[in-house]
């Protein structure tokens, strides 16, 4: 079954996205997800970008809106 909203997967969207050249520093994005369970969600994610052109890479994301948090976690790139 279908998760309402998932932010860990939002926020991995926006990796995928940035790498085919989908999202930029600053760009924002809207996920809706949820809607075959009758629980309609939606999550609002901002990329941040370090550098340019082929060598720009994500330096962090920032997904939001009202779920029911069960986990939270950071990763850290030695």
């Amino acid at each position: 079954p279908e998760d309402p909203a998932t932010g860990s997967a939002a926020a991995g969207l926006a990796l995928a996205l940035h790498a085919r050249g989908l999202l930029d520093d600053g760009d924002r994005y809207r996920i809706s997800q949820g809607t075959e369970l009758g629980r309609p969600s939606v999550l609002l994610g901002r990329v941040e970008v370090d550098g340019d052109g082929a060598g720009a890479t994500v330096s962090r994301v920032h997904v939001a809106g009202e779920v029911h948090p069960i986990a939270r976690g950071q990763i850290r790139v030695p």
